[in-house]
């Protein structure tokens, strides 16, 4: 399995990204500043927006406590994604993949739109080692991250992306998982 983009379909998702772009480089201004961002109103609704959080309150408040927590202690995936279920019973994969992008921006983020171009799933709920088949579907994730941005198109998706957006300080890996969200069909 390998990430297959095209330049064709890159190029077609480079303008796409600008709006995305814009709120994601203000979010990460935020974290990597000094200051308490996870208790900020401003900084969670924000987030929320651009990440789609639809959670009671008492789910935010764990969930921006466990983001400035990882920050501090440089908590891995599979350690977010136990304390994420112990906070909230449940094994939020996408969630645990966004706080953890979020506070090292090198991680890419598990979501919909980029496991449905990959071919991915995650494991059904009811999957009886569900916590390591998602653990084991992050680092493939991971792994063909990786692996395309050492190919022909993923440094031509570097270089294209810095050409379009100069002033975007962002991850090789971010700026991959923006292209793919934005690349439908």
């Amino acid at each position: 399995m390998a990430i297959e983009l095209t330049k064709q379909q890159i190029n077609a998702a480079m303008p796409k990204v600008a709006k995305g772009l814009e709120q994601y480089v203000w979010i990460q201004s935020q974290v990597t500043g000094p200051g308490q961002f996870h208790t900020s109103s401003v900084f969670r609704k924000k987030f929320n927006h651009f990440y789609r959080v639809r959670r009671a309150v008492s789910w935010q408040d764990a969930y921006y406590n466990l983001m400035a927590q990882a920050k501090r202690d440089k908590l891995q995936f599979p350690v977010v994604l136990e304390l994420l279920h112990k906070e909230t019973n449940r094994y939020e994969a996408s969630f645990a993949s966004k706080l953890v992008a979020t506070v090292n921006p090198s991680n890419p983020v598990i979501d919909s739109m980029v496991l449905k171009n990959l071919g991915l799933r995650l494991p059904y709920s009811t999957a009886p080692n569900r916590a390591s088949d998602i653990s084991i579907l992050y680092q493939e994730l991971t792994s063909l991250f990786a692996s395309f941005l050492m190919s022909e198109n993923g440094i031509y998706l570097v270089s294209q992306f810095k050409l379009t957006y100069p002033k975007a300080k962002i991850t090789d890996e971010k700026m991959l998982d923006l292209v793919l969200w934005q690349t439908r069909g």
